[in-house]
């Protein structure tokens, strides 16, 4: 949907039309997403008396995620000087992201038996969640009639985070003995206000949430992180070809940051006779062998998280002046794992008042994803709604998708004399800026 602003989120190529681009303060673009990758809740629960575990191990992928994000815009600007557009934009960033490989819920279904005489190791277990507030700069230019390009650098300020580090978790079974040996070695890194009591050996005894200064945690910059967005457009007559890389960067936590590790083992030598005639006892010696191996030691060092890269892929086909057909392919690079996903459209262009999306999306391992896209504006003035899977707000139980992004922009500069001005001489007439009769 190149007519609307918010495109250049995800390519920084694209411009918006008109000279002048301003979004309503914390209204310009809101984003909520949330996915699955694994199952849906009706796998969870179809509504007969059992779950079918079986059925939701083996339709899992390596390694699957569950995911979230607010995303919210505080302040964007756009201005075109020359031949260049630059884009300013503040936003407000919450994403959390939970990791687990199959090979965990197939050894809780289906047991040990395969792994008789063998170790299994696993990696992909952990999660991460972060809060960050990023500045971004971005520059679009279109070189010539058929090629343009862009590129946008940003600025984080990191305010909370919380990550695992992905270690391999291991499990042996002795052949014969059928003895099992559990190995692991974690380590999680947080950048929060958190009370931490250790006794002489650096051993946690107790964590607790400390007092959180709401104006200190709102504008702390001590964590700081860069990353950069590129994007480009080439035009054919009748396909436009669009490909864009985003979020490439890190950042870096040095305020209230902790470090906790553990690395243990728990080996288990199958049960007596007297195991059985004594299970109270059986299961204290088990609790007491186990809280032996988890002691986490804490340290205050300094780490840093890296962003989720993603790169967009893409072309429209324009089969009429006022519509085009598009195809997209996505792929998230989360830890351990690409996750694809493959988008067909059908897109109007130029539409006065009105500019407008259909899409069918294969994503997150679901087929079941109608998008919709809504653009509507009056001479100056824009609102969006857009939705990868509107399914999701009929059937969620069914979803592995759900997302929303609404806002609204003010847009100036688009008359033909304003353009001429600038040294341009396109006529547009899409929503919140056409061109003057």
């Amino acid at each position: 949907m190149h007519d609307l602003p918010q495109a250049a989120y995800v390519n920084p190529a694209i411009q918006p039309r008109c000279n002048l681009m301003i979004g309503i303060p914390a209204l310009n673009s809101l984003y909520i997403n949330a996915t699955s990758t694994g199952f849906s809740y009706n796998d969870l629960s179809a509504g007969e008396q059992q779950l079918n575990i079986e059925s939701i191990a083996d339709g899992l992928h390596s390694v699957d995620y569950l995911t979230s994000e607010i995303h919210a815009n505080l302040i964007t600007l756009g201005y075109r000087y020359s031949d260049f557009y630059f884009t300013f934009n503040i936003a407000e960033k919450v994403d959390a992201k939970a990791f687990y490989p199959s090979k965990i819920i197939d050894l809780a279904v289906y047991g040990n038996d395969n792994l008789i005489g063998r170790t299994m190791s696993t990696t992909g277990l952990g999660a991460n969640a972060t809060h960050l507030r990023e500045y971004s700069l971005g520059i679009a230019k279109e070189t010539n009639d058929q090629l343009s390009w862009g590129a946008r650098a940003k600025l984080i300020f990191g305010k909370a985070n919380i990550t695992t580090r992905r270690k391999p978790f291991s499990f042996t079974t002795e052949d014969g003995s059928y003895n099992l040996l559990a190995e692991w070695a974690a380590q999680v890194n947080a950048s929060f206000p958190l009370v931490v009591t250790t006794n002489d050996e650096n051993e946690v005894n107790g964590i607790d949430v400390g007092e959180i200064n709401i104006m200190k945690y709102l504008f702390n910059r001590l964590n700081i992180g860069f990353a950069a967005d590129f994007g480009v457009i080439y035009k054919t007559d009748p396909i436009v070809w669009s490909a864009s890389i985003l979020d490439l960067g890190a950042t870096w936590w040095r305020s209230d940051t902790h470090q906790f590790n553990n690395t243990g083992s728990f080996a288990f030598n199958g049960l007596t006779d007297d195991d059985l005639n004594n299970t109270g006892e059986l299961l204290e010696t088990l609790s007491d062998s186990i809280q032996n191996q988890i002691k986490v030691f804490e340290n205050t060092e300094t780490y840093a998280s890296t962003l989720c890269p993603k790169v967009n892929v893409g072309g429209t086909y324009g089969f009429h002046p006022n519509f085009n057909a598009g195809v997209l392919v996505r792929t998230e690079f989360y830890p351990r794992r690409p996750v694809p996903s493959l988008t067909l459209s059908l897109n109007t262009v130029q539409l006065e008042y009105l500019a407008g999306s259909i899409s069918y999306s294969i994503m997150n391992g679901s087929y079941n994803n109608v998008g919709v896209g809504l653009g509507i504006g009056s001479k100056n003035f824009v609102f969006h709604l857009i939705s990868d899977n509107v399914l999701a707000f009929i059937w969620p139980n069914k979803a592995q998708t759900a997302n929303l992004r609404f806002g609204m922009n003010l847009l100036f500069g688009c008359s033909e004399k304003q353009q001429k001005k600038k040294k341009k001489s396109f006529k547009y007439s899409g929503p919140g800026c056409y061109t003057y009769r």
